[in-house]
């Protein structure tokens, strides 16, 4: 039962210490919001974390500001925002103007800007194949970032394998479709799932 096995396991993913900031999170699973309208729920919602993507940059600053009116945070998918750069410029940006909690990205130089910039950083990579896997533990190793959040998320063993190489808290994301599925990431070892269906992941929140 995933609500009884995320009740049990509700904990923090990790405390990420950045100079002054200090910054958690808090549930195993990560809403990812793409639209107005699931954003409103959101804010009503009991989670505090959420991923926001497929927005324009226009609309950015404004999403975070009602996020931290409610007391919540806002992880920022930057290879997935319209309108800016998803390279070292546009994260610190991101990171000092619209005041985001977290980055994620495929980009190196995203990764370190978010780090410099005292926000969580979080490196997305794909597993398609063996050469895959170990370029990205390689990039992984070398950037530090404070999660990795691995693609598709139902890789049997992927987070044993990637701790072999860079003990790195892994988050889930793709191809997560029910109660069972998040279950057996967070069984395997799995910090968190993020998952975009809104009836999922208000299903395990009530």
């Amino acid at each position: 039962d995933c609500k009884k096995y995320c009740g049990q396991r509700r904990r923090l993913i990790g405390i990420k210490k950045h100079g002054k900031k200090d910054l958690m999170i808090i549930q195993n699973i990560l809403p990812v919001i793409s639209d107005w309208k699931t954003f409103e729920a959101f804010l009503k919602g009991s989670y505090t974390w959420c991923i926001l993507m497929d927005f324009h940059m226009n609309f950015m600053e404004d999403l975070v500001k009602q996020l931290h009116e409610h007391n919540k945070k806002g992880i920022v998918h930057m290879d997935l925002i319209h309108g800016i750069a998803n390279d070292q410029y546009g994260t610190q940006y991101m990171c000092q103007k619209v005041h985001a909690d977290g980055i994620i990205s495929t980009k190196p130089k995203a990764i370190e800007a978010a780090k410099s910039n005292q926000c969580i950083s979080i490196l997305r990579i794909f597993m398609i194949d063996s050469r895959s896997f170990m370029r990205s533990v390689h990039m992984a190793s070398a950037l530090q970032p404070d999660y990795i959040e691995v693609l598709p998320a139902l890789l049997p063993g992927i987070v044993k394998k990637l701790h072999a190489y860079c003990n790195i808290p892994v988050i889930g994301g793709g191809m997560i479709e029910n109660q069972e599925d998040i279950a057996k990431c967070l069984s395997g070892g799995m910090q968190a799932v993020s998952t975009s269906h809104r009836e999922l992941w208000e299903s395990v929140e009530k």
